[in-house]
């Protein structure tokens, strides 16, 4: 009888040191959900020898994710981002526009952590999915033009940020660069660099 209260106990110290590392464990696997604001800076659009400039614009974003272990998270991702347009060149005239351009993406990311349970955890990864786009152009230097263009296509993006452990949950910082396949109009595709910083909270 000794022994079996001996065991006990020591069964009993054992799992009360191994209980820390354990939560750890199942913590990794928690859902989180992130909400993301910035700004938008598209790279010029280029296309049957004219070049239209955009103004800087923003992006808002929600996303829910699943750390599949302490390193690799995927999430699901969707963005609104819109940016009014400035001017156009061709044959080396330039004349303003009075228009706006803007995307709903929906994506599926996969991101790599360097530090999970760090204060300060970097990461990067990439992204794939669809883009949903308005174009509408209301004039262009100063005649009315009245152009609604709408398109769905393949979205892709490279992200790259940090995140800081704040309270019960994280705040970080993220760079990405968005592609959208609409080459094949007469115009490249359309790309652009979104700078934001982010909530996210597991649940």
């Amino acid at each position: 009888m000794k022994h079996l209260v001996k065991l006990a106990t020591a069964t009993a110290l054992l799992t009360a040191l191994a209980a820390p590392a354990y939560a750890d464990e199942v913590k990794v696997g928690d859902t989180y959900f992130k909400l993301s604001g910035g700004a938008l800076v598209f790279d010029d659009l280029e296309g049957a020898g004219v070049s239209i400039e955009l103004d800087t614009g923003w992006t808002v974003s929600g996303a829910i994710g699943y750390n599949l272990n302490p390193n690799v998270a995927l999430e699901l991702e969707l963005t609104y981002l819109t940016a009014d347009f400035d001017s156009g060149t061709a044959l080396g005239v330039t004349v303003p526009i009075d228009g706006d351009l803007s995307s709903f993406l929906t994506m599926v990311n996969a991101h790599f952590h360097a530090n999970p349970g760090g204060n300060f955890d970097p990461y990067f990864g990439a992204g794939i999915g669809a883009a949903f786009s308005d174009l509408k152009v209301n004039s262009i230097g100063g005649v009315p033009a009245n152009i609604d263009d709408s398109s769905t296509d393949l979205a892709l993006q490279g992200t790259a940020g940090i995140n800081m452990a704040l309270g019960g949950g994280k705040l970080g910082a993220q760079y990405r660069y968005i592609w959208t396949d609409t080459g094949g109009n007469n115009s490249d595709e359309i790309t652009a660099h979104a700078f934001t910083l982010h909530y996210m909270f597991s649940f």
